[in-house]
């Protein structure tokens, strides 16, 4: 099977950069297929959110999301993604909220499928949790962690307020990612304290030894589709904290749920979100099933097959 592919980029490290890079690999790895830069070679074209140019063969879009911020001009945001969506032989989802969401916005689409993105679990054996080893830790301390591009809706307040709340006094917090602005971190510059360390941006390995080295991870995020660093750090052993807002907690198997108002899918000024009740939980525990492991393995199995069908 031969592959063009429209908007990805393999050296970018956006989140679905990233996750389609690895995807590729394991594809390349266990199926024999190929790319191409001419689409007329090609047997199928694979989207990812949007096309840069008109297809000629069949194509499967992956939908990352779309916008709905309220403050931005979301409509002009949506157009070329709603375009692809609309010449997609296949759209593949990464949850079931992002597949409801495009849906009531976009209308239904004939082949669709939703595909929960999967950790790289080659990649986290190969990392060892002694990597990350910044002063601060020791042995004996616990560690909890929480990661991103820190855009308002990822509400790092939110994540610091629960573990100053509700962490063991002797536990520490790791934060890694940058894009904070000034006028967030003035939002819960009073929750600081000696127990709570923001070590910014974090290259990939170093990364995966922090979610090795710690207990819990919070991803307190509002209306988040399938988040990369939370399938991660789920791999890598953590306990999950997540908000019930979005996709976050489809992927979550162990961990706590907070709740909040259910969304009508309307816009909404996406960088205003709600503060939470961290009483108005639950918790999350099963394991999957043989096969359905939120693995890249499996990803890439049923990316193949979707794609194998539409030939």
């Amino acid at each position: 099977m031969k592959i063009y592919t429209h908007n990805f980029n393999p050296t970018s490290n956006s989140g679905p950069n990233k996750f389609t890079r690895q995807l590729f690999r394991k594809m390349e790895c266990n199926n024999n297929i190929g790319f191409v830069d001419d689409q007329q070679s090609a047997d199928i074209e694979f989207c990812l959110i949007q096309q840069q140019s008109h297809k000629v063969k069949p194509m499967a879009l992956r939908l990352d999301g779309i916008w709905f911020n309220s403050d931005q001009d979301y409509k002009q945001q949506n157009a070329p993604i709603k375009l692809a969506y609309e010449n997609a032989d296949a759209v593949i989802f990464q949850s079931q909220f992002n597949k409801q969401l495009t849906e009531h916005w976009f209308g239904l689409h004939e082949n669709a499928h939703v595909i929960h993105n999967g950790a790289d679990v080659e990649m986290i054996t190969s990392v060892s949790k002694s990597t990350f080893g910044y002063p601060m830790i020791n042995p004996q301390i616990e560690v909890w962690s929480c990661a991103s591009s820190w855009r308002p809706h990822k509400r790092l307040g939110e994540n610091i307020r629960y573990f100053v709340e509700q962490s063991p006094p002797t536990a520490i917090l790791i934060v890694a990612g940058n894009g904070m602005r000034r006028e967030d971190i003035e939002t819960f510059e009073h929750l600081l304290n000696d127990r709570i360390f923001l070590v910014g941006e974090l290259d990939y390995s170093n990364l995966l030894s922090l979610y090795k080295r710690s207990t819990t991870f919070v991803h307190l995020a509002y209306l988040d589709h399938c988040p990369n660093v939370v399938v991660d750090a789920q791999a890598c052993g953590c306990k999950i904290i997540c908000s019930k807002s979005g996709g976050t907690n489809e992927i979550v198997s162990n961990g706590i749920v907070i709740v909040e108002k259910p969304w009508d899918f309307a816009p909404i000024k996406l960088y205003q979100p709600p503060k939470l009740d961290f009483n108005l939980k639950y918790e999350l525990s099963h394991t999957y099933k043989k096969g359905e492991e939120p693995c890249i393995a499996n990803c890439a199995k049923k990316y193949y097959n979707i794609m194998e069908k539409m030939l």
